[in-house]
């Protein structure tokens, strides 16, 4: 039997990757996932005991007219990714810290499926990478959730260190490359670059180079140290690592660049430049313009956000989600997002779904899932 699963790029170092990619990647979508894992991983085939049933929910009610919520009253959400037009909502039941399963539903939160987990393995997290699965992460290592008919199952177990070191630099796949960012000197350099299995090499498209703002940082901590010492025992502000870090995290923050994609277009912000860059994947540019959204006068957060289905990009002004227009670089308003109060935050197909966590009065842990139509 095959699985049927797409773009599967586990392996057991880059440049066997890269071997296995550039040799196959026709097949990749099919049954490569397989032959990486029977081989490298030394898996022999994947877990067994995965149980599937339906459970009768009253969990989804609405609040307002675009917003609704998820809440499963026996279980505690732990965390959500959204993969083929499903949920994958990692559980655990109340008032436990054992009994974990994943509930797989579709986008209107009806379940079709349950994962049961063993409570060896531990599971802290979810993650969607780059091959556009659905990893669970536990203490030590990394499984992939797949879908053989219709039923889901965790295999291809890879150790998680490895896993980080290896995945770190990857930015998304298409049919024709794997699109990387190499990240140096604290993220003042930015070099984005690709691969594809024909050319079998680096190709650099993008580099974003902030080093000069990096290389004034030491002589400001310097002047903190001789200002702090001449003060002696009078001095109350920030130690010298404390003053490293506004520096580098505030004051003297890098002007970030995002490369992102929506099918085979590739979108560059280079906010170094203040120029949004559109090219096809041959590099013909089709399109430029200047971004006009305000950085620093509406608290910007430094992040840009992309619908997975639609491929349409927003950022957030302090707590407002704005949809970035890449024909005119202008932003439009669209909702508060309250991203200070979410665990988490996707969007797909128009709407942002947050992950939400607090207590009650009595301590007791609550956690949904809040969908909010953006269109």
């Amino acid at each position: 039997m095959e699985f049927a699963i797409s773009k599967n790029l586990y392996f057991a170092s880059p440049l066997v990757f890269l071997a296995i990619f550039c040799y196959n990647f026709e097949n990749m979508k099919t049954s490569i996932i397989t032959l990486i894992f029977s081989l490298l991983c030394g898996l022999l085939s994947a877990q067994q005991d995965t149980c599937v049933k339906s459970i009768a929910l009253d969990a989804v009610y609405v609040t307002a007219e675009k917003i609704s919520v998820y809440r499963d009253y026996k279980y505690v959400t732990v965390d959500f990714e959204i993969a083929d037009d499903k949920f994958f909502i990692l559980q655990r039941r109340s008032n436990s810290q054992k009994n974990f399963r994943i509930l797989v539903t579709n986008l209107v939160f009806e379940p079709l499926d349950t994962i049961n987990i063993p409570d060896i393995l531990k599971p802290t997290s979810l993650e969607f990478d780059i091959a556009d699965n659905v990893q669970i992460v536990t203490q030590d290592s990394l499984y992939q959730i797949v879908n053989i008919e219709n039923k889901h199952y965790y295999a291809f177990p890879v150790e998680k260190n490895h896993y980080r070191e290896v995945m770190s630099r990857c930015l998304f796949m298409t049919d024709r490359y794997i699109y990387f960012c190499d990240t140096r000197a604290e993220g003042y350099l930015l070099n984005f670059y690709r691969i594809s299995p024909q050319k079998k090499e680096r190709e650099l498209l993008f580099c974003n180079n902030d080093l000069q703002k990096y290389s004034e940082i030491p002589q400001e901590v310097q002047w903190h140290v001789a200002h702090s010492s001449r003060s002696g025992g009078l001095w109350f502000g920030p130690n010298d690592d404390d003053w490293r870090s506004f520096l580098k995290n505030i004051w003297m923050r890098p002007e970030q660049a995002y490369l992102g994609h929506s099918h085979d277009t590739l979108y560059y912000f280079d906010h170094q430049n203040r120029r949004i860059e559109t090219f096809d994947e041959d590099l013909n540019q089709l399109h430029s313009c200047d971004i006009s959204y305000p950085e620093k006068e509406t608290f910007w957060r430094h992040t840009i956000y992309q619908d997975r289905a639609w491929g349409t990009f927003y950022t957030i002004f302090s707590t407002t989600l704005n949809e970035i227009d890449v024909i005119t670089g202008k932003t439009i308003p669209k909702i508060n997002a309250n991203n200070y109060l979410s665990q988490k935050m996707i969007i797909y197909k128009g709407n942002l779904y947050s992950l939400k966590k607090r207590r009650d009065s009595g301590n007791t842990e609550i956690s949904f899932i809040e969908k909010t139509k953006l269109y």
